[in-house]
């Protein structure tokens, strides 16, 4: 049986670039905030994805709660990083036509989530790399 396509290493490789495409080497973004706060919400979906799968495990959906409660039946994560993450949830929520509304995050926000995605990131790549 051949190996799916999307498994977890394409997970973390999505991960790595959207990460990366969330703030270029020259830190000048050709993006406003809302572009970035979507390329770094793909990233920590795919994270998120890339760790599940490699336990051959999946969310229930796909807002941040849902991504945050998966994760948790795989690996125990720590409260201030959830509840960090968990803040900027309701920047956009776009899944519901009768809740749908998105706010511009500030750029203080921003590199905040950033950086919380960054610890993310550090953990599926280890654990992936195991």
């Amino acid at each position: 049986m051949s190996e799916s396509k999307l498994n977890w290493r394409t997970w973390l490789l999505q991960g790595d670039q959207y990460l990366k495409a969330s703030t270029p080497k020259s830190g000048i973004s050709r993006f406003g905030t809302e572009v970035r706060y979507n390329l770094i919400s793909m990233s920590l979906e795919a994270y998120i994805m890339a760790i599940m799968d490699f336990h051959q495990a999946l969310p229930q959906n796909h807002t941040y709660t849902d991504l945050i409660i998966g994760l948790e039946t795989v690996i125990p994560l720590d409260e201030k990083l959830k509840n960090r993450i968990l803040q900027y949830e309701n920047i956009q929520s776009i899944c519901s036509i009768e809740k749908y509304h998105t706010v511009a995050p500030t750029e203080v926000e921003l590199i905040d989530l950033k950086g919380a995605i960054i610890e993310i990131s550090t953990i599926a790549h280890s654990i992936c790399a195991a």
